[in-house]
């Protein structure tokens, strides 16, 4: 796969456990994690090639083929009629994703309260903005995406186009370090809900990738679907390099 450069992006290292966001099938089986065998910077980025090793079922009908790095289609098995109907299931799910991140953080919003509670005591700056902040950014992204679920039901042309997709980037961006709350707040009763909001997080990177896709097919058309990788001499089981500029692959927290 080529991860192209992007403003803030660390590089990824081998070794370093990574979730694609996008199933791949091999041997009628499906992956969408693994782990970093080998890299190479390139212009384009960064050229990167994986050992798959977690198995996921597929949610919606899109996945890589392994073998050929084409890009399949299967909507009628999945008793969707169109591409307008899988885009708006994918967003209707993410509004419901994003929705349930607002819930999780309110049961972490009193922790939050409860760890500047000393900080406050000594007149220092205290987290009580923060909790605000993050609240109204969860809000706001929440809008968004219900605001792009509506023009999917409506829109007259191609959906999504290019300013659709940026749109719902910026919206499915976590409003949560989950790296600094996990040090921050070791309690048992924490982190059952902090593994919620990691679940939630992949879960809106994988509707992100999947739109992606859709977009990139519409674009090219139905006979010409398939985006083919570059070639590479890889194990049986790892990732041929696969470019998918506008596809989201961030470091595991």
């Amino acid at each position: 796969m080529i991860v192209p450069p992007r403003h803030g992006m660390v590089p990824l290292e081998v070794g370093e456990w990574i979730n694609f966001h996008l199933p791949f099938q091999l041997n009628k089986k499906y992956y969408n994690q693994g782990v970093v065998r080998w890299q190479q910077n390139v212009p384009k980025g960064q050229t990167c090639g994986a050992h798959l090793e977690r198995r996921v079922p597929l949610k919606y009908p899109i996945y890589v083929g392994f073998e050929t790095g084409q890009v399949h289609f299967i909507l009628e098995e999945f008793g969707i009629q169109s591409f307008e109907a899988l885009a708006e299931r994918i967003l209707e799910d993410a509004y419901y994703f994003k929705r349930g991140l607002a819930i999780y953080f309110e049961h972490l919003a009193p922790y939050f309260k409860r760890h500047s509670l000393p900080m406050q005591q000594k007149g220092q700056h205290t987290d009580e903005t923060v909790v605000r902040r993050i609240r109204a950014q969860i809000a706001q992204h929440i809008q968004t995406i219900e605001k792009l679920l509506a023009l999917s039901r409506t829109a007259e042309c191609a959906f999504p186009d290019q300013a659709n997709l940026e749109t719902l980037r910026s919206a499915v961006d976590f409003e949560l370090n989950i790296t600094v709350l996990s040090e921050t707040f070791d309690a048992s009763t924490v982190r059952p809900y902090l593994r919620s909001v990691q679940l939630l997080r992949h879960q809106l990177f994988s509707n992100f990738n999947t739109l992606v896709l859709v977009h990139q097919h519409r674009n090219q058309g139905a006979g010409s679907a398939d985006a083919k990788p570059e070639p590479a001499a890889t194990a049986s089981n790892e990732t041929p390099p696969i470019n998918k500029a506008n596809t989201t692959i961030p470091k595991n927290d």
